[in-house]
């Protein structure tokens, strides 16, 4: 019987360490470039085949990945990131080669949404 405890007291502290991701995007804005790891430009307006970049700060990621999509209508485009640290900038880039209202949201190595945003493309 305590072989039997121990091993559920084992998946109870083990289980919970890979279900749940401590990343979150503590900063984020978006714009039309990056210098010196800052975002430039911020906008949420954009012209047709111009580049967009979500720059953000992610805590509590270390070793970890998140993933950003970039959505318009019934297309997405997936970008993953790692993150390196406890307190990690990083941003991700897309030609917004269609016209309309995109979304472009980052979710967490347990899938969960942990920035979401709109920009609008003339």
């Amino acid at each position: 019987m305590s072989k039997f405890v121990a091993v559920i007291v084992s998946l109870f502290l083990f289980v919970p360490a890979l279900a749940f991701s401590a990343a979150t995007v503590s900063e984020a804005r978006i714009g039309r470039g990056i210098a010196d790891l800052e975002l430039v430009d911020e906008t949420a307006t954009f012209t047709l085949n111009e580049t967009a970049y979500v720059w953000m700060r992610v805590v509590g990621g270390n070793g970890e990945s998140v993933k950003v999509t970039w959505s318009n209508g019934d297309q997405s485009f997936d970008v993953v990131l790692s993150i390196g640290s406890d307190s990690w900038r990083t941003w991700s880039s897309k030609i917004l080669h269609l016209a309309g209202e995109w979304t472009v949201s980052v979710t967490d190595a347990a899938g969960v949404t942990i920035y979401r945003s709109t920009l609008n493309v003339q």
